[in-house]
């Protein structure tokens, strides 16, 4: 995934709750806007936990994500298409 795309989804407006794949296989769950951050200077994920544990991840571990409902597909663009 290019850095663009990441960012794109993270950012997009209202939320849409997503599942985070990395490449080492496990998943995160990103059920409210509050939950993950992207660095300024270098693309970086900062991910607070249900146990309100934080976690920096390296974007560049990111595989996939993931929309956890059904997309509205009309509202989807190659323009802002993150996956």
């Amino acid at each position: 995934m290019t850095s663009e795309q990441v960012v794109k989804f993270f950012g997009a407006r209202p939320f849409k709750p997503f599942t985070c794949s990395l490449v080492n296989g496990r998943e995160l769950q990103v059920l409210h806007p509050e939950q993950v951050s992207v660095g300024r200077h270098a693309l970086v994920v900062s991910h607070i936990h249900p146990s309100r544990q934080l976690e920096v991840i390296d974007a560049a571990h990111i595989v996939s994500l993931r929309t956890i409902y059904p997309a509205d597909i009309d509202s989807w663009s190659e323009d802002n298409d993150a996956t």
